[in-house]
């Protein structure tokens, strides 16, 4: 018995720093893939553990797409089970209300747990599930969840599919516990809500996040597709199946050596050609890679650094036919040459109070001067993200957090840069 399972497609969204004009960079492109994958292989059956549609005004964006979808996996006879999330909470049960499909089942409506027998080419599965009632669950519904109620057949193989957070107690997004799954319910659970894959405990009962099918921004980095359950009656099998057209990395450039611009543009790109080369298994299916590249080691001239920066995020490369790979932002994290850190932090002079500063954040040590800078520029950048100016970016999660390690990292970066000029100037004289 195959199933694919995947969760987060938040249909009529796009994956960010792709053209808008490109079909890759909607979700739907994956979902139709899926769906092609679905058909070709045989698959036994589908599971979305919700956030299927995205939640600002997308329903009429989605609607065809879903349709379309859940009609050539009817023909095809691969049923669909699935749950709503947060974001899709009344326009998912919208989608199958208007409109008879007999291979689509939407389980644990208004927020009861539900369970359903599934007929596939395979036999007879088990799927429990429960559905958010509303945008906002600040419960663990696990806790309201009764197996015995439920009258599961123990010779079914059984799975489970919820949308929540397990990584924050404090979550508006149903709260979850790990130590609350049941023993003696499903064998395995699918989790919705965050977008990274990631395997949250491996034995049985399995509980894994398979994350969002299509990459749609740089905050998801790495492979993404649905994840391929194979179940033979005694054992499990999970694989990874890289679907998106879109992956996001982070690469990373020693900068000791370059000495000029010509040096910098050189092993950039073939930095970014490695990992093209590198990766070439993985990116059978992906059309765009787009990189944060982030600069290391040390440097005489962080500001040099920053200039011949500048135009980079308008480098592209195509290593093979069907690969783009582009750079979205450079990230100067390199350090001055400096013989001796400490020694100058004892220096009272602006660079030796700099390098205070740098030696107190990299420690995570705190003192009067780093306390008093981090809460000034935390204010700072919580009255700009405040300000109408800057508060659009949060539609789109380009706004910094408010927060001291937010601060700090900026602050880290800044003095860095500050200390290599000073120190520069000084060689100059």
């Amino acid at each position: 018995m195959n199933i694919l399972a995947t969760a987060d497609l938040h249909l009529g969204k796009q994956s960010s720093n792709v053209s808008k004009e490109l079909p890759e960079s909607s979700s739907t492109y994956t979902l139709n893939r899926m769906v092609e994958y679905a058909i070709d292989e045989d698959i036994d059956a589908l599971f979305l553990a919700g956030d299927v549609v995205d939640r600002d005004n997308r329903y009429f964006e989605a609607i065809g797409p879903v349709q379309k979808a859940f009609e050539r996996l009817g023909e095809a006879g691969i049923p669909v089970v699935m749950v709503s999330g947060n974001h899709d909470y009344d326009v998912l049960p919208d989608i199958v209300r208007n409109q008879s499909y007999p291979y689509v089942h939407l389980l644990g409506e208004k927020g009861r747990w539900e369970a359903k027998t599934i007929d596939t080419k395979s036999g007879k599965l088990q799927v429990i599930g429960w559905s958010f009632p509303n945008q906002y669950v600040t419960e663990d519904p696990l806790l309201l969840l009764s197996v015995k109620t439920l009258n599961l057949n123990p010779n079914l193989p059984t799975f489970g599919l919820l949308h929540g957070d397990l990584y924050d107690r404090k979550s508006q997004y149903a709260p979850l516990n790990l130590s609350d799954f049941p023993a003696d319910g499903p064998h395995v659970w699918v989790i919705g809500h965050i977008h990274k894959p990631d395997v949250i405990r491996s034995q049985e009962p399995k509980v894994f996040y398979p994350g969002s099918p299509q990459a749609l921004s740089a905050k998801e980095p790495g492979v993404h597709g649905p994840t391929l359950l194979s179940f033979d009656g005694s054992a499990l099998q999970s694989e990874q199946i890289p679907l998106s057209p879109v992956r996001y990395e982070l690469i990373r450039l020693d900068v000791n050596g370059i000495e000029n611009e010509s040096d910098f543009r050189t092993h950039l790109t073939q930095q970014m050609r490695e990992f093209v080369q590198t990766h070439i298994g993985e990116l059978e299916h992906v059309s765009h890679v787009v990189c944060d590249i982030e600069l290391t080691g040390k440097h005489h001239s962080l500001n040099e650094l920053d200039n011949w920066s500048h135009l980079a995020d308008q480098l592209e490369q195509q290593p093979d036919s069907d690969t783009l790979i582009t750079v979205r932002k450079v990230v100067n994290l390199a350090q001055p040459v400096v013989g001796n850190l400490e020694e100058l932090a004892q220096q009272p002079t602006p660079p030796g109070m700099l390098a205070k500063l740098i030696l107190d954040l990299e420690s995570g040590q705190t003192s009067g001067l780093s306390e008093s800078i981090v809460a000034k520029h935390k204010k700072e950048l919580s009255r700009a993200n405040r300000s109408a100016t800057y508060r659009p970016l949060s539609r789109f999660d380009n706004q910094v957090p408010d927060t001291d390690d937010a601060s700090k990292e900026i602050l880290l970066r800044e003095s860095r840069q500050l200390l290599s000029e000073l120190l520069s100037q000084q060689e100059e004289k």
